[in-house]
């Protein structure tokens, strides 16, 4: 039996499907009375859906769990768990359990819902997608495309006249070489865009590059495919040709007006009075949902594809918040959780290796491909080399813009319905694909490290600022809940004309409701550069400025920016503008902070993907990192304000190492020129215990600290103190009884420096490592401690190019520039 999908199927006739004809019983029931009963469930038509759906989406899973770890896409495992269910497999271990997906009514059901879901997610891509990209790409995005377009079709179209007198018959009656020349040459943004966020490369240069390139692309095939097609049949000899050729012009202008005159407003009408932060109520969504299938059932009756509709509409529409924001939480998981996987398995239910038994045709075939996946791969390097980008970044965009060809067989469900292939050149197609699509994605993976041109070249340090330069601080804030105490971090440091600070904000949000990410400049009154079209953004950079514009004339100044990316690569957007604004330190949120009850809460309703992120800022960053937690002891003092003693009160607990050093460098900066209060409470444990360690870390540790009780101690508003203690207990102790007297308690993370005797006892008990063993001292519940708390962690010496770094890439180094990111 062909497992061949019937290409109309009617539940209540015949259908053939290649030579073979099933009947499908008449006035059949969907459900059965369950085995009990006598009868097998998996004969109706209900029970053996569920069955599908189960088994593609346990197996895909499974196959996923074990192909992650060499970083091969969702898709390429879907479509693994389809082959092993099929014939290739399952087929012949246990025929009877592999026939339950090849009968007719298994096909029907397959096909109708992972159409449905394919229409769905379809229109889902097109509202999250972002077509400013096409204004906003460079030339060397248009190059791309261009050349990655041209340069395998004709390459391709050479080789096939080349090889000419060796195609076979069918081949040529069916048009197969050329259909692969049109597939293979596009580059779909859906497959693009989808299998860099797989790959967690969304934030990246070269996949943000790759995105625009990929958008361009598809724009000007649609338009040039639709103008070569109108074309051929207005030029037709045959009356009716062109006739059909004027209709379906005729019908397709009048689609495009429907979608802009009708659903369009329909939808923006829906949406329009949404609260801020609101999703859409369950009536909007199914009449959103409502209008997408009435689109895309008016494509099918003009003869359009059944997604043309649905995507171009979704097009049409705002991305982002209300609508984006609700088709991902209220779609996503169904649709490309579960039901898209069985559109996938598809591919891989009709592959059976067992029918490659012509070598000489699956070598044409093998042909073919590589000369259109060799000319797509120098197409699009050729652009990229003459602008200058390195060989090796330009070798991995061009695999990434062959990502098309990977899953072009999943996601256009090109192949699951065509007539091109029979059996045996399908699956030595389907090997390719898959092949190909495993090794793609593993090299990028493997060669391309974002967080590579993070190394700065230079000290980027509090440490090793001069006297007198301005503070480059990259603050980050998610949400207004971080706004009050960065500014009073900000207020407490007290910039000054004599000590500037330069403040870069980063509003940082998660990409939700949109399929590419965005960093750039904020502006006022601009909602494309704000997350989701709101006003969070706005208010977030109006109370930052209203701070600057408070402090003395070039005491201050700011450059805000705009952050949407999924939290796994928030962090190279982060290191990113650290990195080209030359910050000496980066400042995040933690992601927990004190409820007005006392207990710990998350500051967002993703806490621990902030954590993570947070956790990756500390391990790339090109600077230093410092990590506030907001206890509500921090307030910003107003500049005219007179106030008794002094506005705030700074404790650092110093026990050694550099971070701890680029601790006391923030705390002596934030006294440096203005009356605050700092004491330097230093812990040494006894002579006999300090055997052993780093001479040169306590070289060091000693002779910044006597500068600092030389230069600034004066016993009233800078004072220090030395503590000598036997253990663990008796520091915690001076630590519990000297914090309340503070509202800001600053601590080194010493996550790489020299472990302490002091902290072995309390090492243990350390719930959050991104926070060092004092830090999570200090913060946790149990110790009680009501005081925010900064914990520091100065630039590595690997993020300063001073190891694993050759001195050719030092010598090399470009140019450090203060221009917009």
């Amino acid at each position: 039996m062909s497992r061949e999908a019937p290409p109309a199927p009617h539940l209540g006739g015949d259908v053939t499907v290649n030579k073979s004809r099933f009947c499908f019983p008449p006035n059949s029931v969907a459900t059965s009375a369950g085995v009990f009963a006598g009868e097998d469930p998996l004969k109706f038509y209900f029970p053996l859906l569920l069955y599908h759906v189960c088994a593609v989406f346990a197996l895909s899973r499974g196959v996923h769990h074990l192909l992650s770890r060499i970083n091969v896409p969702l898709v390429i495992s879907q479509i693994v768990a389809g082959a092993l269910l099929g014939p290739s497999l399952l087929g012949r271990v246990l025929p009877h359990a592999s026939e339950l997906f090849a009968t007719p009514e298994g096909w029907v059901q397959l096909n109708t819902v992972g159409a449905y879901a394919f229409v769905l997610q379809i229109f889902v891509i097109g509202v999250k997608t972002d077509l400013g990209m096409i204004v906003k790409s460079g030339k060397k995005a248009v190059a791309i495309a261009f050349f990655g377009t041209v340069g395998p079709h004709l390459a391709m179209y050479a080789a096939a006249v080349a090889i000419g007198a060796r195609v076979p018959a069918p081949w040529k009656a069916n048009m197969m070489l050329t259909n692969l020349n049109v597939w293979w040459s596009l580059s779909a943004f859906i497959v693009v865009c989808t299998t860099l966020g797989d790959l967690n490369l969304l934030s990246s240069k070269l996949g943000r590059l790759a995105m625009s390139a990929a958008l361009i692309g598809d724009f000007a095939n649609t338009i040039s495919i639709a103008g070569i097609t109108s074309y051929l049949l207005a030029s037709s000899p045959s009356e009716k040709v062109q006739k059909i050729g004027f209709l379906s012009l005729v019908t397709s202008v009048i689609f495009i007006g429907f979608l802009v005159f009708v659903a369009r407003p329909t939808i923006l009408r829906l949406i329009r009075d949404v609260p801020e932060g609101g999703l859409l109520c369950e009536a909007r969504l199914v009449a959103v949902l409502l209008t997408t299938i009435v689109c895309s059932f008016a494509g099918e009756v003009i003869g359009l594809h059944a997604t043309y509709g649905p995507f171009m509409l979704g097009l049409m529409l705002p991305g982002g918040a209300p609508l984006g924001v609700t088709l991902g939480e209220r779609l996503d998981r169904l649709v490309a959780g579960v039901l898209m996987p069985l559109l996938f398995a598809q591919g891989g239910l009709r592959l059976d290796v067992f029918k490659i038994a012509d070598a000489s045709i699956c070598l044409l075939l093998e042909f073919f491909l590589v000369v259109g996946v060799a000319a797509k791969q120098v197409s699009c390097m050729l652009p990229c080399l003459y602008c200058g980008m390195p060989l090796r970044e330009a070798f991995v965009l061009g695999l990434m813009m062959n990502f098309k060809g990977i899953t072009e067989v999943a996601y256009g469900s090109a192949f699951v319905n065509s007539k091109v292939f029979d059996e045996q050149v399908y699956a030595a197609f389907m090997l390719n694909v898959l092949l190909l699509g495993a090794a793609t994605s593993s090299v990028v993976k493997h060669m391309y490290h974002p967080e590579e041109k993070y190394v700065a070249y230079h000290r980027r340090t509090v440490e090793h600022r001069k006297l007198g330069d301005e503070l480059r601080v990259l603050a980050c804030v998610h949400s207004q809940a971080d706004v009050s105490p960065m500014l009073a971090l900000l207020d407490a440091a007290s910039p000054s004309p004599a000590s500037p600070v330069a403040v870069y904000l980063l509003h940082l949000a998660p990409l939700v409701g949109l399929t590419s990410s965005v960093l750039r400049a904020f502006k006022h009154g601009d909602r494309n550069c704000v997350p989701s079209g709101g006003t969070d953004s706005e208010r977030i950079v109006n109370a930052f400025q209203y701070f600057v514009q408070q402090r003395a004339v070039g005491s201050a100044s700011l450059l805000p920016y705009v952050c949407i990316a999924p939290y796994a690569t928030m962090h190279d957007d982060v290191c990113n503008v650290a990195l080209e604004k030359r910050a000496m330190l980066i400042v995040v949120p933690f992601h927990q902070r004190l409820a007005i009850d006392g207990s710990v809460e998350n500051t967002t309703a993703s806490g621990g993907s902030v954590q993570a992120a947070n956790v990756n800022v500390l391990n790339y960053s090109p600077c230093s990192v410092a990590i506030l937690v907001d206890r509500g002891s921090l307030s910003v003092v107003n500049a005219g304000a007179a106030t008794d003693g002094f506005p705030h009160r700074v404790a650092l607990y110093f026990l050694g190492g550099p971070d701890d050093r680029e601790a006391l460098a923030l705390a002596t900066y934030m006294a440096e020129d203005a009356p605050i209060g700092l004491t330097v409470f230093r812990f040494l444990p006894p002579p006999e215990w300090r055997k052993g360690g780093d001479p040169e870390e306590d070289r060091l540790d000693e002779e910044a600290l006597q500068e600092y009780v030389s230069r600034w101690a004066d016993d009233n508003r800078v004072t220090y103190s030395e503590n000598l203690v036997c253990g663990s207990d008796e520091m915690v102790g001076i630590i519990r009884k000297s914090s309340p007297a503070s509202d800001l308690l600053i601590v080194g993370r010493r996550a790489n420096g020299p472990k302490s005797p002091l902290t072995v006892g309390i090492s243990d008990w350390s719930e959050h490592l991104e926070l060092g063993v004092l830090g999570d001292l200090l913060t946790s519940t149990d110790f009680g401690c009501q005081v925010s708390t900064l914990v520091v962690q100065q630039q590595t010496r690997a993020a300063a190019g001073e190891i694993s770094q050759s001195p050719e890439k030092n010598a090399e180094k470009p140019p450090e520039s203060d221009g917009h990111v």
